[in-house]
């Protein structure tokens, strides 16, 4: 659902940028915290790997689901 060219109008002039800039911004932040959280995981993972703890078919599964999880979240935000 589009906005119209009052709201348009109204949100620019209440906010100081454009719509679209705000888009950008929040889809921005939630791609950035999702490769933060899979830097963790396959940090932590790797962690555990090398420690012993975790064998090497899990962090092969680790990566697999973060990977899918990461281009799920891709393909619905930036389509």
């Amino acid at each position: 659902m589009s906005m119209t060219e009052a709201q348009t109008a109204a949100f620019q002039n209440a906010s100081g940028f454009s719509p679209q800039s705000s888009s950008t911004l929040w889809l921005s932040l939630v791609l950035v915290l999702a490769l933060l959280w899979c830097a963790w995981v396959m940090w932590t993972a790797y962690r555990g790997w090398a420690a012993g703890s975790v064998r090497f078919g899990a962090l092969g599964g680790s990566a697999a689901r973060v990977l899918l999880v990461l281009l799920v979240l891709m393909f619905f935000t930036l389509s």
